[in-house]
């Protein structure tokens, strides 16, 4: 698909967002405009992709191109998460999963234009995934992009620039979560999709949150963990599309714990 469709794809997206979390038009489109002025983020992206290909021979997924022209390159769900960040402020984010680096760019470029607000992501260095790659599921769909040289550690293509409000722990989403003292507005899930595996991450993270945080859960396609949570819940999500370069597959699940509780009541 084409970069402008592309473009429309991510703005019919952010309308519905608006629409679902009764936000007023143009609230998140505006920031999804001012993302695509960036012209320091995406020259410092590639920046990081020239330097790991040349320097640690890594030419898999996104970085096989030899520059990202635009951030509408990358999927849709980066882009949700970068204008939920600038609009909803969140003082603490909490990451499962980070791989190169992707989704975890776009909410700390949002803090670092915020100037308020941290991030924690939890993520295994590469050498223990390789390792355990035999029983792992974590992204089972695609093949060996996700193992790369121990010489490199997830993140890789995040910009230092905005890394000041970073907080990377190494080690198991199941055993790190319950350890955290924080409590947590946004909640962004992309690490293993099975079914066992992401309906625990969700039932020691929900234990972590605002009552009106955002949850962000990736591939909902993969398993049925997150409907079942929100089935549990009795709350009602979104399903959002990808923006076109992956035939639109339904793959974003996004909920605010508090927006429909109220609407909920007559199941009781």
């Amino acid at each position: 698909m084409e970069i402008v469709d592309s473009r429309k794809c991510n703005l019919m997206n952010l309308k519905r967002v608006e629409v679902f979390l009764e936000l007023p038009e143009k609230t998140l489109t505006t920031h999804y405009e001012e993302l695509l002025e960036d012209d320091l983020f995406i020259a410092e992206v590639n920046k990081m992709i020239a330097f790991v290909k040349s320097e640690h021979g890594f030419d898999k997924g996104i970085f096989r191109m030899q520059s990202v022209p635009s951030v509408d390159w990358f999927a849709f769900e980066r882009i949700l998460l970068y204008v939920l960040v600038r609009h909803y402020r969140p003082k603490n984010i909490l990451e499962t999963g980070v791989y190169y680096g992707g989704n975890t760019a776009f909410l700390l470029l949002a803090l670092f234009k915020n100037r308020s607000g941290s991030l924690v992501s939890i993520d295994y260095p590469d050498a223990e995934i390789v390792k355990n790659k035999s029983q792992s599921q974590r992204h089972v769909l695609v093949s060996d992009s996700e193992y790369y040289d121990s010489t490199l550690q997830p993140g890789f293509m995040i910009p230092n620039y905005i890394k000041k409000e970073w907080n990377l722990v190494f080690g198991d989403s199941r055993v790190e979560i319950p350890n955290l003292k924080q409590e947590f507005n946004l909640f962004v899930h992309d690490s293993e999709h099975s079914m066992k595996f992401l309906a625990k991450e969700l039932e020691l993270a929900s234990n972590k949150l605002s009552g009106d945080a955002l949850v962000v859960v990736d591939d909902i396609d993969w398993s049925n963990a997150f409907f079942a949570f929100c089935v549990e819940r009795r709350l009602s999500p979104l399903l959002l599309t990808d923006n076109g370069k992956d035939d639109l597959r339904v793959r974003t699940g996004l909920v605010q714990l508090s927006n429909f509780r109220n609407r909920n009541e007559d199941f009781n």
